[in-house]
This record gives structure tokens, C-alpha cells and sequence, in this order.
């Protein structure tokens, strides 16, 4: 007998599946797709950021086994899926609405991860209309957990580090290990060192808290066993975390500060996480108490709760639902498209004259200046009063899609030695920051937005206040206001930017003298 009359190929094998799909799931999943493709193309540049950060930022390559997981999910549930008949569930269109807003507002006020989350909530949101709440309810974790697909935790990253220095220096002490403290910045005998970014453990967090929601859906069955697996998720990684970057500065005592961060960095890449992982595992073993495999079968009996039997009204056919669907994200993509082109062009700022301050000459390469990369327009002016205060005034204006408030812009350049330190009081409507560089040099600076004409200290609230315009497709430049000096460690830098602020009349009044011809 030929061998390939044993073993049909697998291109014939999956034919035969694809032929034994019942009529109805085969018209949906094709209805499906098409929708899929239309969602794909509406938020290409939210997937491909998306991407993007999966496979070149440490913190999110764990994402990339999120879809193999939902894969699994679903193939988990083929059985409870072959005894229902997907319908397209028109009510499902006030989902894909509330999805396309979450989309529109994340991108048109370039909040990356409330674009981002928009785009997965549209392919949820087609998902569920197409197939309808009975289908929905059985791959309500599979479409939930798709959810992990964001690149969230940037914005603990702050707290993060504070919380892991406050950890180290902690221990550092109880060692016997002289050392001081300074916002993220560790003294030490050994050395200068900082808890950055990096080492907030943003990424192992994240990554355990995706895996903590897997494993206590599908190998847990009672909810007081999953929170408190959950809590040790979250927990045990924080804490393992600080004592990671402790023992790097305690290593750093005996061997030297850079075979230390060597040491660290094959440590904490290779085998750390893998022991952490193995040590929540092995503490919550005896919690398990259900077959991975036997989750899917009971996700079956959702289906038949008699919410989801009373929801499951208003169906339609998915030739009729498919195409409107479509009409409706083709329009969010026209609206979001005319928007996005309703630019204004900057005016060009000049330095605006204070009373009781004399303009400088501003050097080439000034000790601090923010990078302002999306900006249109910049200016950077340095003011001195006749107690011989110097403050640096910097305006740069945004227009179109850019933003004050991404990546790169504000009072901390990026890519040099200026780290945040910790907040500072400023007045009303303004953020105050203390800045630190080469471990000794300080600035303070005072950040704040203006837009039509009105100054916030809310970097969210700049990014709505500019939203309702590029929503109504007009746009009006929006500013970023700073003012800095340096920070001598008393209250006299504090009370210089108090004194230029007065004379100035604050964000809103220098924006206008700024622009004034």
C-alpha cells in the first residue's frame, strides 16, 4: 500500500477538518476574518508599535507567548464550542462603539497605551458580535485574557524604583554596609549607584502577574485560592526584586562596581526570573486543584447560565452585521484620518522681557535643556535678577498628533546623566521636579502645560484638554512651559523661580508674550 494512502498529507488532513466545519461556524469565521482584517488595518500602527516593543523591550518579550496561550484556550474548548451555533448579536455594535472611542481618544491624544488597549477591545468587541453571547460567554477568558497583548507598567515604573531603593538601602544597612540615599541614587564604599529604570523590575512583575492570571484561572477553582495566588504574584516579585539589587551592591563591595553589574545582569536575565517563577510555583503547588484540560470543558457550562441565555436575543445573520460593522469602522478611520490632518502651524516664540530680570546670551550647549524631539518650535533663554539668580525659561509648542507629554520631551532630558529625583512644591497649576546629575550637580524645575491659553500641571489633562479640538478636526498649538535653576540645597533656588514666576505672570502670560508681535 503507498505510504501516503497511511499518511494522507497534512495539507488533505486539514482540508477534511476545514470540510467537516459545520456551515454555520465556517460562514462566521469567514464573516470573522474579514472583520479581523478590516480592525487590523483601522489600528495598524498601534499593532505594529505593539510589535514592535514585544521583540526589542525586555519588560514585554513575554507578550510574544501570549497568543500561542490563547490559541491553546480556545483549542481547550473546541468540544463546548462544537455543541454551539455561533449568530451575530447586533447589541454587540454598542461594544465595538465604546471600542472604536477607547481607540479614537488613546490615538488622537497619542496616550500609546489607551490606543493600544482600543485596538485589542475592537478585535474582542468584533469577536463577540459576530459569534454572538453564548459563543462569547465560552471564550470569555480566551478574548480576556487577549488583554495582556498591551505593553502596560511604564507607568509604575517611578514608584517602582523608589520602592526598590527604599528596599535596598534598607538591607544595605541591616548588612553592615555604610551607605546614603539620595531619590534612586545609592552611596556606597564601593561606589556611586542608581536603581534606574531597568531595575524597577517593571518587567518581572508584569510577566508574573501574566502568568499568576493563567495559571489561577486554569488550575485553580476557588476564588480565595486565586487572590491569594495573585497577591504572591505580585508580592514575591517586588521583593525579590530588592534584594536582587541589593545583592549587586553588596557583591560590588568585594569584586568592584562593574564585575558586579556583570555578575547582575547574567543573573537577573538568565536564571532569577526562572528561580522566582519556580519558588511561586512550588509554594502555591498544593492550591492547584483542577486539570488545565478539564478548564475548557467546564468553560462549556457559561453558555448555559440564564444571563447569558437572556442576552442571547437580537441575533442577526452575519452576512447582514458583518457589513455594517465594517461601514461603522471605515468611518472611525475617515473621522480619525481628518482629524489627524487638522494641523495649525506654531508662531515662533521670542524670549519675552520680565521685569527685574536681564536676558543672557544662551550658550551653545547649556548645562540642562529638555530634547523637546516632536516639538515645531523651541526656545530656551536664561534670565538672571539683580541677586544674581539665574533661571532658564523653555517653550516648545506642539502641533498636529505630537505631544508635550511623550517620550523624550519634558523637564529630564533623556539619553543624559539628569535623573528625577523626587517632586518639589511649586504653585498651583504647575508640577515641581528635583533633578540630579553626576551624583552631585542639582537642578529644580517647574513644568506646565498650556493649552488655549490655560495652564495645567496634568499631563493627562493637557492631552484631553487638546483632544475636543482635534475631535471637532480644529487644532491650536499647545505649550510646554519650563522653568529651572540650580538647586543649591536651600530654599533660595525655590524662591528665584517664585520671584520669575511673579514678574512673569506665569505659563499662560509667558506663552502669550512669547508669541506677542
Amino acid at each position: 500500500m503507498p505510504r501516503d494512502a497511511l499518511h494522507p498529507p497534512r495539507s488533505l488532513a486539514l482540508t477534511a477538518r476545514l470540510q467537516a466545519l459545520p456551515a454555520a461556524w465556517a460562514r462566521a469565521l469567514g464573516w470573522l476574518a474579514f472583520l479581523w482584517a478590516c480592525a487590523f488595518l483601522l489600528t495598524a500602527p498601534q499593532w505594529v508599535d505593539m510589535a514592535r516593543q514585544w521583540l526589542t523591550v525586555s519588560a514585554y518579550q513575554h507578550i510574544l507567548f501570549v497568543p500561542p496561550i490563547i490559541g491553546w484556550l480556545v483549542w481547550n474548548r473546541r468540544g463546548a464550542l462544537a455543541d454551539l451555533t455561533p449568530h451575530a448579536w447586533w447589541p454587540g455594535m454598542f461594544a465595538l462603539l465604546g471600542a472604536l472611542a477607547v481607540w479614537l481618544v488613546g490615538s488622537l491624544s497619542s496616550i500609546d497605551i489607551v490606543a493600544q488597549a482600543g485596538a485589542v477591545l475592537v478585535l474582542q468587541a468584533v469577536t463577540i458580535a459576530l459569534l454572538g453571547p453564548r459563543v462569547g460567554a465560552v471564550l470569555a477568558f480566551p478574548i480576556a485574557f487577549a488583554a495582556f497583548l498591551v505593553p502596560f507598567g511604564e507607568e509604575i515604573v517611578f514608584p517602582l524604583q523608589m520602592l526598590t531603593a527604599k528596599m535596598v538601602i534598607a538591607l544595605t544597612h541591616l548588612s553592615g554596609i555604610p551607605a546614603e540615599i539620595d531619590g534612586v541614587f545609592i552611596d556606597t564604599p564601593a561606589g556611586l549607584f542608581e536603581v534606574a529604570e531597568a531595575c524597577a523590575g517593571v518587567q518581572f512583575v508584569v510577566a508574573m502577574l501574566t502568568l499568576g492570571v493563567l495559571a489561577a484561572k486554569v488550575g485553580m477553582t476557588g476564588w480565595p485560592r486565586r487572590v491569594a495566588f495573585m497577591l504572591l504574584c505580585l508580592v514575591v516579585p517586588i521583593l525579590a526584586n530588592g534584594v536582587r539589587a541589593w545583592g549587586t551592591i553588596a557583591i560590588a563591595q568585594k569584586v568592584g562596581v562593574e564585575r558586579a553589574a556583570g555578575f547582575d545582569h547574567i543573573i537577573y536575565g538568565w536564571v532569577f526570573f526562572a528561580l522566582v517563577v519556580a519558588l511561586v510555583m512550588a509554594v502555591a503547588w498544593r492550591w492547584f486543584d483542577r486539570d488545565p484540560l478539564a478548564e475548557g470543558a467546564e468553560a462549556g457550562s457559561l453558555a448555559h447560565y440564564r444571563a447569558v441565555l437572556a442576552l442571547n436575543r437580537g441575533t442577526l445573520r452575519a452576512s447582514t452585521l458583518a457589513p455594517a460593522i465594517a461601514a461603522i469602522i471605515l468611518l472611525a478611520g475617515l473621522w480619525a484620518g481628518l482629524a489627524r490632518g487638522s494641523e495649525t502651524q506654531a508662531p515662533v516664540p521670542h524670549a519675552p522681557e520680565i521685569e527685574g530680570w536681564v536676558l543672557l546670551e544662551t550658550p551653545a550647549k547649556p548645562a540642562w535643556q529638555p530634547k523637546g524631539a516632536h516639538a515645531s518650535e523651541r526656545l530656551h533663554a536664561i534670565y538672571r535678577d539683580e541677586q544674581g539668580y539665574e533661571v532658564d525659561l523653555y517653550l516648545a509648542a506642539y502641533t498636529g498628533m505630537a505631544d508635550p507629554t511623550v517620550e523624550s520631551e519634558g523637564a529630564v532630558p533623556p539619553d543624559t546623566p539628569w535623573r528625577l529625583v523626587a517632586s518639589a512644591p511649586a504653585p498651583e497649576n504647575i508640577a515641581g521636579t528635583e533633578l540630579l546629575a553626576f551624583g552631585a550637580e542639582r537642578r529644580l524645575a517647574w513644568s506646565s502645560f498650556v493649552v488655549g491659553g490655560e495652564a495645567t500641571s496634568s499631563a493627562l489633562g493637557s492631552r484631553l484638554a487638546g483632544l475636543g479640538d482635534r475631535l471637532a478636526l480644529r487644532t491650536h498649538p499647545r505649550w510646554l512651559v519650563i522653568l529651572s535653576t540650580y538647586d543649591d540645597g536651600t530654599d533660595a533656588s525655590g524662591q528665584a523661580l517664585e520671584r520669575f514666576h511673579r514678574a512673569s505672570g506665569g505659563p499662560a502670560a509667558l506663552v502669550e508674550a512669547a508669541v506677542a508681535r
